[in-house]
């Protein structure tokens, strides 16, 4: 339960730190996000501390390779964000910031941060928005035909392909489109007018 009425302020900031390091270091974090795994290629790891204390975790990963297509250069997603309940509640805007900060000194070659908004677990964007995020669509915006996903029907997990599944009996489910957000790394050229 988030602190009522509290703020991430500088009180707060002045005890908060952001630390690199691997994913099995914030491997609990990981296992609490409503995910529950691990993404794909992950680039970073940076745990949230306060007074020392991990706290929670943000991971970059590497998107679909279409992604680096789509935005005209090396693409970074912000693929999971993790904080204790009892930080206060804009805390993830503030740790979304640091971490662009941290790219932007340490990896100048990411041009853009992608990352996306489930529906289906009620995830809206906000967070993105506050950090100053741009919407960029949905998932399935130039898509054809529909996806779908699997669902055990004993355990109600889901999988991405009927072939994840075995022989156990599931239930065909259309998958829900995922708002995408996106951000520049990129500061913009200055104009020079003749």
């Amino acid at each position: 339960m988030k602190p009522e009425g509290e703020c991430f302020d500088a009180t707060w900031r002045a005890r908060a730190a952001l630390r690199p390091c691997s994913i099995r270091d914030v491997e609990a974090f990981v296992t609490a996000h409503y995910l529950g795994r691990r993404p794909g290629v992950v680039t970073l790891v940076l745990r949230i501390d306060i007074d020392d204390v991990p706290k929670g975790m943000i991971v970059f990963a590497l998107p679909p390779r279409e992604t680096h297509r789509r935005y005209g250069g090396l693409t970074w997603e912000l693929a999971r964000l993790y904080l204790v309940d009892a930080l206060p509640k804009n805390a993830e805007t503030w740790v979304i910031g640091a971490a662009l900060r941290y790219i932007k000194r340490t990896r100048p070659d990411v041009l853009y941060i992608v990352s996306y908004a489930d529906p289906s677990v009620n995830h809206d964007g906000t967070i993105y928005k506050a950090a100053n995020f741009k919407q960029d669509g949905r998932t399935d915006d130039e898509r054809k035909t529909p996806r779908f996903d699997y669902v055990d029907a004993e355990t109600g997990k889901h999988y991405s392909r009927k072939s994840h599944v075995g022989d156990r009996p599931v239930v065909r489910r259309a998958r829900i489109s995922k708002f995408r957000y996106v951000m520049s790394l990129v500061r913009p050229t200055p104009r020079t007018d003749s």
